[in-house]
C-alpha cells in the first residue's frame, strides 16, 4: 500500500508537466482609472510575406515591391492601438517608415484588426550589392511614446507601463529570389 502511495506521489508531478495551463494574456494597469488593459499582439500565422527570410532576386525587370501586412488581436476593442514600421533600425539613425493607425474591426465581438498594409522596395534604379540585405519590422503598442520625442529609441517604446510587439523579415538578396 505504501509502495502505490509513493508511486501515485511520483507520477503527480509527471503528469501534471504534461498538462499544459492555460496562460493569461499580459495585461498593464490603466494609470488614470486603475483599470486594466489587454496587450495588443501580432498574429504570426497572419503575416505577409509569410516568410521571415524573404530572398530577393537581384536581377529583376523591374524595381521588386512587396506588400507587408500582418493581424493584431487586442480584446479591447475600444482602444487605439498604433504600428510603426521599421527599414534597418539603428538607434542613431531609427529609419521609420510608417507610423499608421491599426482600426478596429467595426465589430465588438471581434477582437481582429488588419494593420494598414505597407509597400516596401528592397531596392529601387539599378541592382543592389551581392551581400546587401534589409531588416523591416512592425513594431504596435497601444501607446507609444509620442515620435516628436528625439531620442531616437523611443519611437519604438511605449509610454510606461504600455507594452510593444514586433515581427521582423529580412529581405536577403539572392539569386533565384522573388521579384514581389
Amino acid at each position: 500500500m505504501r509502495r502505490a502511495a509513493l508511486l501515485a506521489a511520483a507520477a503527480l508531478p509527471l503528469a501534471l508537466a504534461a498538462c499544459p495551463l492555460p496562460q493569461p494574456l499580459a495585461e498593464v494597469a490603466r494609470t488614470a482609472d486603475g483599470g486594466a488593459v489587454s496587450t495588443p499582439i501580432i498574429l504570426p500565422e497572419t503575416a505577409l510575406p509569410a516568410d521571415t527570410v524573404v530572398l530577393v532576386s537581384p536581377d529583376c525587370v523591374s524595381d521588386p515591391q512587396f506588400v507587408l501586412s500582418a493581424t493584431v488581436e487586442d480584446l479591447d476593442t475600444d482602444e487605439s492601438v498604433d504600428a510603426r514600421w521599421f527599414v534597418d533600425w539603428q538607434p542613431d539613425k531609427p529609419g521609420l517608415l510608417e507610423d499608421d493607425p491599426v482600426p478596429a474591426s467595426g465589430d465588438p465581438s471581434d477582437p481582429r484588426r488588419a494593420i494598414p498594409p505597407v509597400p516596401f522596395a528592397p531596392y529601387t534604379s539599378g541592382k543592389p550589392p551581392a551581400s546587401a540585405m534589409h531588416v523591416v519590422e512592425v513594431v504596435i503598442s497601444n501607446r507609444f511614446l509620442p515620435t516628436s520625442n528625439t531620442t531616437q529609441p523611443f519611437q519604438r517604446a511605449a509610454e510606461p507601463p504600455f507594452l510593444t510587439q514586433s515581427y521582423r523579415w529580412v529581405f536577403q538578396y539572392a539569386a533565384g529570389g522573388r521579384c514581389q
